[in-house]
């Protein structure tokens, strides 16, 4: 597992903070990006249905007139940072695994998904909230989305884990569905942490969370 303490992890943790401001700003920095920004904090501190247009307005320090530029309604900005929550943290993942040597294996993809996306949550509290716990209170396409970022998930550890097969065919075929299961198991218990004690606390969860993704995948332990 990847460690921050000492000075190589110290670099290490340096060059993950400054692409993730970089994914970070990427989305952001424009009015679009402000109003989706202003939009999470605000759920954050008052809950969806209490936020109105001049809270989201007020925070991202625009107009009224601006506003209706990008999004009809308070509903379709909520959805879109749902959106953007789910755009941010599948960014970092790609870049973190853009990272590793071209041959790395299973168990090092997996292991980056994992940290990357515990990193990710304690980076971007607010948007995470939003996602996991937030969008199941609003309407079906926010969930929809969250459900899509899942799936995304699935699709890396069922490529990662066929390539694996092709170095060790004796390991078994694996339902799709089973796939599927493990980033719904490893989401509900980053939305309860959330909850009961905070963002900051998930990427404690991350040496669990790969084991357990390996021993489902029953991926023999590294040498």
């Amino acid at each position: 597992m990847r460690g921050w303490g000492g000075s190589a992890a110290g670099l290490q943790r340096t060059d993950f903070d400054q692409r993730h401001r970089a994914a970070r700003e990427a989305v952001l920095t424009s009015q679009r990006g402000r109003l989706l920004e202003a939009m999470v904090e605000c759920v954050e501190g008052k809950g969806y249905y209490a936020v109105t247009l001049s809270d989201i307005v007020a925070r991202a320090r625009v107009s009224r007139s601006t506003f209706y530029e990008h999004f009809s309604n308070k509903e379709e900005c909520f959805v879109e940072a749902v959106r953007t929550a789910s755009d941010i943290i599948a960014t970092r993942i790609a870049d973190e695994l853009g990272q590793l040597p071209t041959d790395a294996g299973a168990h090092e993809r997996i292991e980056s998904i994992v940290v990357t996306f515990c990193e990710t949550v304690a980076s971007e509290p607010d948007f995470a909230r939003l996602m996991l716990v937030e969008a199941f209170k609003v309407d079906q396409q926010s969930v929809a989305l969250r459900d899509l970022s899942v799936d995304r998930f699935a699709d890396l550890y069922r490529a990662f884990y066929a390539e694996a097969r092709v170095t060790d065919p004796s390991l078994p075929v694996i339902a799709n569905e089973l796939f599927a299961l493990i980033p719904d198991a490893i989401g509900e218990r980053t939305r309860r942490v959330i909850v009961a004690e905070g963002a900051h606390r998930v990427p404690e969860l991350a040496p669990l969370f790969v084991e357990f993704v390996n021993a489902v995948l029953g991926l023999p332990e590294r040498a």
